[in-house]
């Protein structure tokens, strides 16, 4: 007779421990293969529990097929399959994980302040939402997202970067990873594809693994090289004209032009125009997007709220080319918008409002602040006459060129023996060269209060003293 421990206090009733232990018996291979289960009379008089117990677990084990039942005969544990995991074959497995690596101070430059976001603002916002407008969207859905965010997002680019778009042409989703899957599978895998070098490596390695054709472009000081584009038969070219990152190079209008002509010239190739932090430039006025420039509709425009709001939003999108609307129609029209219609239209309310204007106002001066304070704190560091400092004017990094005969190895990691986090141009690179006489880092530092700041120089006073 079956042995089990059911606890009458458990948070599970009955039914359900009586299910689980019968079913890890059958699993663990105590309860073989065409073996009788009691009968529900004699097992339920043996526990001390209802007939009705032992019949819902012997109902669910039936649904599942660990048992069979034959009439007037009884229960048999049946399986075709000789589990895995059964207990003579059980093991734990020790998965190779990469432990993250903590630091006092980690000079990223992939984070925002969360400190001043309006939380209760865009909570109400979400609540009115939620009240108001989500029953009139239950069952709505467009393949390129909500209709009116649509037009939210029109407006801004409009207003911040001088893009006349449609709302027509902006697809929503949820990060550039969905984005630039979908653009593989609208332009092609049969086509050649570019990105800057150095640049945000998981770029390349999202077109590499969506199974394209995909080569690393080298820079010069205005930006991606035309002629390295041709010399690698490049038809897709993924660019960040406005802030080039990690360098950035902001790329200037006979380049701008030389590229727009370039793909001009032979159909089927187009610029993807990543503009991911343009919205924060501290000197001068923001410089204007590509596509605002683009007679030929080359220009597939790409930006996210992820740097302007927070990375956790995942709310990216793209502005198409009117002849790449037409074939999305065509190809694409089974996909879903992959950002959440609570989501699209809590932001779209938020657009409307002013209050991400206001917001985003509000940044520019922190993070202006922010810059100006870590920049001052290293020009006055131990090792300021050793350093240049350049790309500050936009973005939410900057570079600095150390002056020393150590490798940038060495520097990131007496650094790191500190508890401080910094990163070298080597980490952005594709095709890996000579970094023996390159000793470039990159600081970010939009999460980071002053007094984390001071701590890090202070930090990184002690780590390359001897440099």
């Amino acid at each position: 007779m079956l042995t089990f421990f059911l606890d009458s206090n458990s948070d599970k009733s009955l039914y359900e421990q009586l299910y689980n232990e019968i079913k890890k018996s059958i699993e663990e291979g105590y309860l073989k293969k065409n073996e009788k289960l009691p009968s529900k009379r004699k097992l339920a008089a043996y526990l001390k529990i209802s007939q009705t117990t032992v019949e819902s677990a012997y109902n669910q084990l039936l649904a599942e097929g660990y048992i069979m039942s034959k009439p007037k005969v009884g229960y048999f544990v049946t399986t075709d399959l000789e589990l895995l995991y059964t207990k003579k074959h059980t093991r734990k497995e020790v998965l190779d994980v990469k432990l993250k690596e903590e630091y006092k101070i980690d000079f990223k430059t992939n984070q925002v302040d969360g400190s001043m976001f309006p939380f209760d603002k865009f909570a109400r916002i979400e609540r009115d939402v939620i009240l108001d407008q989500l029953k009139d969207n239950f069952n709505r859905g467009d393949i390129f997202g909500n209709y009116e965010f649509r037009k939210r997002i029109a407006e801004v680019l409009l207003d911040y970067r001088g893009i006349i778009a449609k709302p027509e042409q902006i697809v929503v989703g949820s990060g550039s990873e969905h984005l630039i899957l979908l653009l593989v599978m609208l332009l092609g895998r049969d086509k050649v594809y570019g990105v800057e070098d150095p640049s945000y490596v998981k770029n390349y390695q999202l077109y590499n693994a969506y199974g394209v054709k995909v080569k690393a472009i080298g820079l010069d000081n205005e930006g991606i090289k035309i002629e390295a584009l041709n010399l690698e038969g490049i038809e897709i070219v993924h660019t960040t004209p406005s802030h080039q990152f990690p360098m950035g190079i902001v790329t200037p209008v006979k380049r701008r032009v030389e590229l727009l002509n370039w793909a001009s010239l032979k159909k089927g190739r187009f610029i993807i125009e990543d503009d991911y932090d343009s919205e924060f430039r501290f000197s001068g006025n923001p410089i204007p997007a590509m596509k605002g420039m683009d007679k030929f509709d080359r220009v597939i425009y790409m930006n996210s709220f992820s740097k302007t709001l927070a990375p956790a939003f995942r709310v990216s999108f793209m502005v198409l080319p009117e002849e790449l609307v037409r074939v999305y129609h065509e190809r694409l029209d089974f996909f879903s918008s992959s950002v959440p219609i609570v989501n699209q239209l809590t932001l779209s309310s938020f657009l409307k409002s002013g209050e991400y204007e206001k917001y985003l106002n509000r940044m520019k001066i922190n993070y202006k602040a922010k810059r100006d304070y870590l920049i001052s704190k290293l020009l006055n560091s131990d090792f300021k006459d050793r350093i240049r400092v350049y790309g500050e004017e936009a973005g939410l990094h900057f570079l600095v060129d150390i002056e020393t005969n150590k490798s940038e190895v060495y520097l990131l990691e007496k650094a790191k023996s500190q508890g401080v986090r910094v990163y070298g141009i080597s980490e952005y690179f594709i095709n890996k060269c000579d970094f023996s006489n390159v000793k470039t880092v990159v600081f970010g530092y939009s999460n980071l209060k002053e007094e984390q700041i001071d701590m890090g120089v202070d930090l990184l006073n002690e780590a390359w003293k001897n440099i």
